[in-house]
């Protein structure tokens, strides 16, 4: 049974979530897309200005032309771009490509749903086979991630892997950034955990101390002396 904050706080710290909190994050929204948009046109803008340079100018892209070697999407679509990647050239008469794509839909329509379904245990502690899915999943993107990202180079026609130990010399920081984003992340979640935790157990508490203060009963009215006696 999830917590109930009307209990837990006083009506004037309440406030309705529609439409509150969507004004809020639409506000967000909009002033990242706003900065995100000043970066992109701020070579353009210096250029103009007179501080020449700093437009990075290439061919234009050939739609038609086929993918060069080495080219790569940004670093949070490499899971979905070796997911394709993996993905045989015809299977029961479909596309590869089309599979891939359907397939990454249900996945997405589960993450979708999964709140819905997991509300009614939302104030309880996770059990171990939720655990060990959501930790499937998490290796699993970031094995395809850091798999996508690998570099690559030409052998006989063929994209083969660089191998370990020479990318390693190549490029050491690539592998630091990595260790050291997988650290945070571990520490991020991990102290996610105990303030969920601690928010469950106070919630448990405050409801067990509730239910006992139900379950006692009234107490009895204390006779009081009549008059004159002592």
């Amino acid at each position: 049974m999830a917590a109930d904050y009307t209990k837990q706080y006083r009506p004037d710290q309440l406030e309705p979530f529609w439409p509150n909190e969507i004004v809020k994050m639409t506000v967000a929204v909009l002033c990242t897309l706003a900065v995100i948009m000043f970066f992109a046109i701020l070579p353009v803008l210096l250029e103009a200005l007179g501080f020449h340079g700093m437009a990075h100018e290439e061919q234009p892209a050939n739609p038609r032309g086929a993918t060069p070697t080495g080219i790569k999407p940004e670093w949070y679509f490499l899971a979905v771009y070796q997911y394709l990647r993996l993905m045989p050239t015809q299977l029961l008469g479909i596309s590869g490509k089309t599979l891939g794509v359907l397939s990454q839909g249900v996945g997405v329509t589960i993450l979708i749903l999964l709140p819905f379904w997991y509300r009614k245990r939302s104030a309880q502690r996770p059990r171990l086979p939720y655990r060990l899915a959501v930790t499937a999943v998490v290796i699993g993107f970031l094995t395809l991630t850091i798999w996508g990202g690998w570099h690559e180079r030409l052998v006989d026609g063929d994209e083969q892997l660089v191998p370990f130990s020479e990318y390693w010399h190549e490029q050491p920081l690539t592998f630091l950034t990595i260790g050291a984003a997988l650290v945070a992340f571990y520490l991020l979640v991990w102290q996610e955990r105990r303030a969920i935790r601690a928010v469950l157990d106070d919630a448990q508490e405050g409801e067990a101390a509730a239910e006992q203060r139900l379950a006692l009963p009234e107490s009895a009215p204390v006779p009081h002396a009549a008059e004159g006696e002592h």
